[in-house]
């Protein structure tokens, strides 16, 4: 192996694995671009397609050749058309693999564009309204009605309700402790916030560990009383409950709520989706709205429509959860719904300038990149959209 070759692998394996700087993103488009050989490239594309393959089965592996030799197959076609469109639901593995997928679409529009002669010249993307991604932030609302904004306090003592005491940890977690549980409620009634891009972690005062997406809220009390422990929750969060036979929890949102001892899920139900669903990672939970009850198992999720029916199917824990680990896992999604997510976590107004596209995406991308990469990817998949400030404009 040469040092061109040992070069571009390492290229390929920092794309593959999100921790390529900007220069050595724009050092390996500068080699696709330039290549005199494209052997290489189809190498380390290959070798890079079939580990995405095996770490995000969502075809099977003669599938996943099939799709891998119609994307080489068509790069290499003499009367390349200009009217492809590199989909999102074809290119599911490189989806997995976020900033691998920018690459694939340099390759295949610069080498069908090379043969057909229209002669693209891809640049570096010019950024001037890029938008960076979220990150930890949010507003707790003590009982007096203080509120303390958390990214931007340092860690320690941020306050004390009754035996209860607030930290925030070196990390950037809220902590609750509290030296004694009352016997009635406790009345002090805490809320924590985050905003569009934002997210945060609190501990409450159970020691259940709580995180919260973009634009969600959790309330509750400074100290648990000793019969039961109840939150209440707007948006996105993720709960691992500590164990307490003697003291269900429950959680509230919207009109159902979910009663368990101790478990992990997921309960989504911000009010601009279609319906609240609630997934189970492990353990027990029962869901209940109106007068419908319905228990889940592990991997079972819960879907409460408008029309106030609970309908229970088995579903992806991992798509779930994607958000908590970091990515956007987007499976046969609307265009209308991957904005939805977008517009929360980048804190971005979307504009539909025309007839909305129909498109469908499957795929996972990492939730640190910039919006910029996020539309890049999304112009390759045929969605003619482009960053305005603060907003995403999308035409038809």
């Amino acid at each position: 192996m040469d040092e061109t070759e040992r070069r571009l692998e390492d290229l390929f394996n920092r794309y593959y694995n999100g921790t390529a700087t900007p220069e050595q993103r724009e050092e390996l488009m500068a080699y696709i671009r330039t290549a005199k050989s494209n052997d290489l490239i189809e190498k380390f594309l290959k070798e890079n397609w079939n580990r995405a393959a095996s770490e995000n089965a969502l075809f099977t592996p003669e599938k996943s050749h099939e799709i891998l030799d119609s994307i080489l197959s068509k790069a290499n076609r003499k009367e390349a058309s200009q009217a492809h469109v590199f989909r999102l639901t074809w290119l599911r593995y490189a989806a997995a693999a976020a900033l691998l997928l920018i690459g694939i679409g340099f390759w295949w529009q610069f080498r069908a564009d090379q043969q057909t002669g229209t002669g693209l010249a891809v640049q570096k993307p010019q950024k001037p309204n890029d938008v960076r991604p979220g990150g930890n932030r949010a507003l707790l609302t003590l009982a007096d009605g203080s509120a303390i904004e958390l990214d931007r306090v340092g860690s320690g003592l941020l306050a004390r309700q009754g035996t209860a005491e607030i930290r925030k940890t070196g990390d950037g977690i809220l902590v609750y402790s509290a030296k004694a549980t009352p016997a009635g409620p406790d009345g002090r009634m805490n809320t924590l916030t985050t905003p569009k891009g934002g997210q945060y972690e609190v501990s409450l005062p159970d020691g259940s560990k709580v995180w919260l997406n973009a634009s969600s809220s959790i309330r509750f009390p400074s100290v648990f009383p000793a019969s039961e422990r109840k939150v209440e929750i707007t948006g996105e969060a993720y709960f691992e409950v500590a164990k307490n036979k003697a003291k269900p929890f429950r959680v509230k949102f919207n009109t159902s709520e979910v009663q368990v001892l101790g478990t992990q899920f997921n309960v989504m139900a911000y009010p601009e989706e279609e319906a609240s669903k609630t997934t189970l990672v492990e353990g027990s939970v029962q869901i209940s709205h109106r007068q419908q009850h319905t228990a889940l198992r592990p991997g079972q999720q819960a879907v409460v429509s408008a029309n106030g029916q609970i309908n229970t199917k088995y579903a992806s824990v991992d798509q779930a959860v994607a958000w908590r680990n970091g990515l956007f896992y987007f499976k046969d999604a609307g265009i209308e719904e991957v904005m939805r997510q977008l517009a929360r976590w980048y804190d971005v107004e979307i504009e539909f300038g025309g007839k909305i596209p129909v498109r469908q995406f499957t795929g996972k991308i990492a939730r640190n990149v910039n919006l910029s990469e996020v539309t890049h990817m999304l112009r390759y998949a045929g969605v003619n959209c482009r960053i305005e400030g603060k907003k995403i404009v999308i035409d038809s």
